[in-house]
């Protein structure tokens, strides 16, 4: 049974912060910042303490494993768009290994110096939420399907998966009190249990179509298959797509990475474990798709095709294996204000704003689906490459990381009032590239042209600033890198420090109470 230690504790202190007003100002003020002594930094900006970096190599292996057999949806949506399936399983396993690849090279930062001051937002998503109802319509049957009324077609969704929806995210939104270090047995349980759904899915449907795949037409939301030039422009845009979908975690990997206990298990873990796991769920959603004839609601389709006692008890397994996949990944905000918000806050921040989007408009239909990850994509792309060309090749490795949480006048990573011209020009520039074509899926008239560029989106997008940044650091270069240094000297004299205080609790415990659950 849960202890309810921590409960008790934060009840504890919100009824001190309610005696007075310096009580709550203090109360709503980070832990890291409780004695003011910096608005930039708070427990889960700062470098992590030694107790909470537990991420060893096989913990990475089994994240990629489980995460990358979730994404068999992402290969059945590229089918729906029009791919045949051999052209779609080309284009989840080029999206797959670059996508390893650069999430291996961003992840080396912060597995060196275990901080990452980044903002990313990321909401529970509406396709768990799916998988909840889908849950539901097997164990209450047509009862589930007939109750309450019904959405209008303009709405994008239905009663019951709306319902499934709020039900995952009252489910997830208790579990944004975890920080990723307390997770692991989250992503553990993920790889135990996807992979063999999955393959259940695929044999599945093999044995129900006797080993033939659907024709291309049938499964495609359009009326007729694009060919020639049309085609590979679609193979490009898919591919671009696919990246939109790990286009968040390329940019944001930093945020597991830091509790790496080996900067080097980090990188031929992504290599590797991205790639194949996730081209293995794409293909299987491929094969499982083209063999029910079916590219969407393939639970849906196994329920209409066998609405028996043993399907129903199968499917049910399957959504809750789906469901799980979509479940823990979280969000956050810290970075936007880290003296009243840290990491959990973030979480909790981001899950409610969740509640005012409308998700199940982005997923639709295949096509809006792919197009939102594109437009996505665009957007991260700049984002990833900035930070990969300025650690792997400006600095080569070299941080001072004490030095990046002041903001006194002429410290050394203030810049211009705190900010990076050349990466803040060369992130324009890498989004200004495609942007005019990602304004055209908006229903706007743009130049064909423009239109490509977009199909190219997180390519050109992160190309293009990852070059600008290399050469504006060419032209204007930065005055705190110091070229004198040997590759990571800085990251092996920290890794060093880290070591000799590792042993004293007094020091190693300074930065804040970021291993366990934090409330508020």
């Amino acid at each position: 049974m849960p202890s309810l230690k921590p409960v008790r504790e934060w009840a504890h202190r919100l009824s001190r912060a309610l005696r007075s007003r310096d009580a709550f100002c203090a109360y709503v003020r980070t832990h890291g910042n409780a004695r003011r002594a910096h608005s930039w930094t708070n427990e889960d900006l700062a470098p992590s303490p030694p107790p909470t970096v537990n991420w060893r190599a096989h913990n990475f292996c089994l994240f990629w494993f489980g995460m990358g057999f979730g994404n068999w949806t992402l290969g059945s949506s590229i089918v729906g768009a029009g791919l045949s399936w051999w052209q779609a399983t080309i284009v989840v396993w080029i999206a797959a290994s670059v996508s390893g690849l650069a999430m291996a090279f961003n992840s080396r930062a912060a597995a060196n110096y275990h901080s990452v001051p980044t903002f990313h937002a990321d909401f529970p998503d509406f396709q768990g939420g799916a998988y909840v109802s889908t849950m539901l319509r097997c164990l209450f049957g047509h009862r589930w399907e007939t109750i309450g009324p019904r959405f209008p077609p303009s709405v994008g969704t239905t009663l019951q998966r709306f319902i499934g929806f709020l039900l995952f995210w009252l489910i997830e939104f208790p579990f944004c009190s975890f920080r990723p270090n307390r997770l692991r047995w989250l992503y553990t349980l993920k790889a135990i249990t996807l992979p063999p759904s999955v393959f259940g899915l695929l044999v599945y449907c093999l044995v129900q179509s006797r080993a033939r795949l659907a024709s291309d037409e049938r499964l495609i939301d359009q009326d007729t298959r694009p060919t020639g030039p049309a085609l590979a422009w679609l193979i490009v845009g898919s591919i671009t797509s696919a990246m939109g979908k790990w286009s968040t975690f390329i940019a944001n990997m930093p945020d597991f990475a830091r509790y790496a206990t080996d900067p080097s298990g980090t990188m031929w873990t992504h290599i590797l474990f991205v790639p194949f796991p996730a081209a293995l769920g794409g293909m299987v959603g491929i094969f499982g798709t083209s063999c029910l004839q079916r590219a969407r609601d393939v639970y849906d389709a196994i329920l209409d095709h066998s609405w028996t006692g043993p399907a129903r008890f199968g499917v049910f397994l399957l959504a809750f294996s789906s469901a799980l996949f979509n479940f823990g990944r979280f969000c956050d905000a810290t970075a936007l204000f880290p003296s009243y918000v840290n990491l959990t806050r973030g979480m909790w921040f981001c899950c409610l704003v969740s509640l005012a989007l409308v998700p199940w408009k982005i997923l639709a239909s295949a096509q809006g689906f792919l197009a939102f990850l594109n437009g996505y994509g665009i957007f991260m792309g700049p984002t990833a490459a900035i930070m990969i060309t300025d650690y792997w090749i400006v600095r080569r490795g070299n941080v001072h990381i004490a030095d990046a949480y002041s903001s006194t006048p002429g410290a050394r990573y203030m810049y211009v009032h705190g900010l990076n011209l050349n990466a803040t020009a060369a992130y324009a520039c890498g989004v200004m590239i495609p942007f005019v074509g990602f304004v055209g899926t908006f229903g706007v008239p743009v130049p064909l042209g423009a239109a490509r560029c977009d199909e190219l989106g997180w390519y050109i997008s992160a190309a293009g600033a990852g070059s600008v940044y290399l050469a504006l650091c060419r032209i204007f270069p930065l005055k705190n890198v110091d070229r004198s240094l040997a590759w990571e000297q800085l990251a092996r004299e920290f890794a060093a420090e880290r070591t000799s205080v590792e042993n004293e609790p007094e020091k190693a415990s300074d930065t804040g109470p970021n291993d366990g659950v934090v409330l508020c």
